[in-house]
């Protein structure tokens, strides 16, 4: 009773809702009256015989006979009443004056009619013999396959979009992020900092981090907000994953990886689930570091009407990451750790103070850590320790740890192609060749006739002689083997990566530059097109020294970069090339005063190459002899040291 009240009570408070349901039982009644109506109408149109057909067809359905024995009964004039189903053709119901019903199946007949079958001209044969031929509305199903068809009819639909919901449902369960990268945690990562050799001033700036993690209840007790998230920056190949999994390591945190197209679903509004899934599962396995590598990928917020409804999604995803981390609490201990090769493509929003507002920038590896980072990757695999990692480092300024690692790897490979049991240091240095200079041997190679060897020979140990007694550098290799577009090397380095050269270096410089060219004059009495690079590259230094670095008796300590465009006028450019000429022209007669004076090594540096194609080691510093530096012209007196960055290697 108390139940009836209370629903009386919500009825009458809601008084639409008996009116609406009156108003279905109202239509329901009306339909079923006039459905009760339009039966019996029909059925008043019926004749007798039909519908004594349709009251109780199972009499005649349940006794099946022959197509022959309906044609018998025909002919013997035995058939009383003939009753043809409709919608079901071939299908005939019979009735004989002796009472007997039956039916029957007659083959051949379809939607369009009986013809050619023994149904054909029945109708003719019942006027002339006297029985009634009517057509009548059977089933001639039985009520099992009625039960069974109704069931199929009302499951079959029901399958299908049970199905299309599950597939749904696992396709959004994907596209959610279950089951996919970020619901395993990987195990806490064993790598330490020490382990990521190079980026000292990111390690220092990451130990903020690891100390919040390591005891957040000292920063949360003086009131100190917890750091949220570490923007590393840093070009390709520079060790950020590392150095994320580096800071999990030390502060013994879970370590949680995606990048920035993990966000992006198929789905409207996947991507902003599978962000909510992610920090939910961060904040479940605290402490963790939350890494999302490419971050730019979701970091640049689209404006206006700029794009359509993915950009929209975008702008969502952004949001969504944004007020995740605006939700951490104190003693969450998650660190969200993202980084980037495209700084500028971050959202402003995304680095404001409270988000990621800790900026740590990443570094190529100096001399030194490539030196280290070739030791430890030549640990990796089976050396026979004959590469001088101190050589290799100063011949791979610019190069990443990635880099490093890719270089010990083909060196690895090589070796195993060729049978070799262990990995030597020419099979290193060959690597490193394919690295910078982007490519195997040429099939050039080839092609050269045996006097374009010689002269190629030549011009490389001529280009070694110079900046070997000049005191250019070090040189460390020099090979006449093409690759990529350099048909010849000469590796030359600096013992050290400070980026001041002072000016005999520079004039030293301008000599090696010239020193192949001069070295195919002073043999062969003739130069060709390959010393095209040689001369570009020393008439860009001799103007640069000229025109900016002060190293000019015209101009003194005025900077030609300084001088506005409308104030350089021909005079002032003929000026500066007048003086880069006399520069080279200064290397090249310390070029020729070199080379004939060592003619005798530099023909047996020649005829080596011409032998073996690749000189290096002890070999090559024998053959160019103690280092001794010859005086060099004199120039004028220039008061400090400058700064200019110079290409590596010499390529012809």
């Amino acid at each position: 009773m108390t139940a009836l009240k209370k629903l009386f009570k919500r009825l009458r408070a809601n008084s639409r809702v008996p009116v609406a349901v009156l108003s279905v039982i109202l239509v329901a009644v009306g339909f079923t009256l006039l459905a009760q109506e339009a039966a019996r109408e029909t059925d008043a149109r019926k004749s007798p015989e039909m519908l004594q057909f349709e009251k109780e067809p199972d009499a005649w359905l349940s006794n099946q006979r022959n197509v022959s024995e309906l044609i018998k009964s025909v002919d013997a004039g035995q058939v009383a009443t003939v009753a043809l189903a409709n919608g079901h053709p071939g299908l005939v119901l019979y009735t004989l004056k002796n009472g007997a019903k039956a039916s029957v199946a007659v083959p051949g007949c379809t939607v369009l009619g009986c013809a050619g079958t023994a149904l054909d001209k029945l109708a003719e044969r019942g006027a002339a013999q006297g029985f009634a031929l009517v057509g009548v509305d059977v089933d001639p199903r039985t009520k099992s396959q009625h039960l069974l068809d109704l069931l199929g009819t009302i499951v079959s639909p029901l399958i299908i979009i049970a199905t299309m919901g599950i597939g749904f449902f696992v396709l959004m369960r994907l596209q959610t992020g279950a089951g996919g990268s970020a619901s395993t945690l990987s195990e806490r990562p064993e790598i330490k900092f020490d382990d990521a050799i190079g980026n000292d001033e990111a390690k220092a700036a990451l130990n903020r981090v690891k100390a919040f993690m390591t005891d957040p209840s000292s920063y949360v007790k003086l009131g100190a907000a917890a750091p949220r998230g570490v923007l590393l920056v840093g070009p390709p190949g520079t060790g950020k994953t590392l150095l994320a999994k580096a800071l999990a390591g030390e502060s013994k945190a879970n370590f949680i990886a995606v990048d920035g197209s993990y966000f992006t679903a198929t789905f409207y509004g996947a991507g902003v689930a599978k962000v909510k899934a992610l920090f939910k599962l961060a904040r479940k396995n605290a402490p963790c570091v939350l890494f999302i590598d490419e971050v730019d990928g979701i970091g640049k917020r689209s404006r206006g009407n700029e794009g359509g409804g993915a950009e929209s999604e975008m702008n969502r995803i952004i949001n969504r990451v944004l007020v995740e981390m605006d939700g951490f609490e104190a003693m969450d201990n998650v660190v969200v750790v993202a980084a980037t090769n495209h700084e500028n493509n971050i959202d402003e929003a995304m680095r404001r103070p409270g988000r990621f507002d800790m900026l740590v920038r990443l570094a190529k590896p100096t001399l030194p850590e490539r030196a280290k980072l070739f030791d430890l990757y030549l640990n990796k695999v089976t050396s026979d320790g004959s590469a001088d990692t101190a050589a290799l480092a100063r011949m791979t300024p610019g190069l990443t740890p990635a880099d490093i690692a890719n270089i010990v790897n083909k060196a690895a490979s090589s070796a195993a192609e060729k049978g070799a049991a262990t990995v030597t240091s020419d099979h290193v240095l060959r690597a490193i060749e394919t690295q910078l200079l982007g490519g195997e041997i040429s099939p050039v190679k080839d092609l050269l006739t045996e006097g374009t060897r010689v002269r190629l020979a030549y011009h490389e140990a001529g280009h070694a002689m110079i900046g070997h007694w000049t005191g250019a550098g070090l040189v460390e290799r020099v090979t006449i083997e093409p690759r990529g577009q350099a048909l010849g090397v000469t590796y030359m380095t600096r013992d050290t990566e400070d980026p001041l050269y002072k000016q005999n270096e520079l004039v030293s410089r301008l000599a090696m530059m010239l020193g192949g060219r001069e070295a195919e004059l002073l043999v062969l009495d003739s130069v060709s097109s390959g010393a095209s690079d040689d001369l570009k590259r020393a008439s860009e230094l001799a103007i640069e020294m000229v025109g900016s670095l002060g190293f000019s008796e015209t101009f003194g300590l005025l900077s030609v970069g300084g001088i506005p465009k409308e104030l350089l006028g021909p005079d002032i450019q003929a000026a500066v090339l007048r003086e880069a000429r006399v520069l080279l022209e200064q290397a090249q007669a310390t070029c020729r005063t070199l080379l004939t004076a060592q003619r005798a090594r530099l023909d047996a540096m020649a005829q080596a190459l011409l032998t073996c194609e690749v000189l290096q080691g002890a070999e090559l510093k024998e053959m160019l002899g103690e280092v001794g530096r010859v005086p060099l012209p004199e120039l004028a007196p220039i008061g400090r040291d400058q700064a200019l960055a110079l290409a590596f290697t010499r390529r012809v």
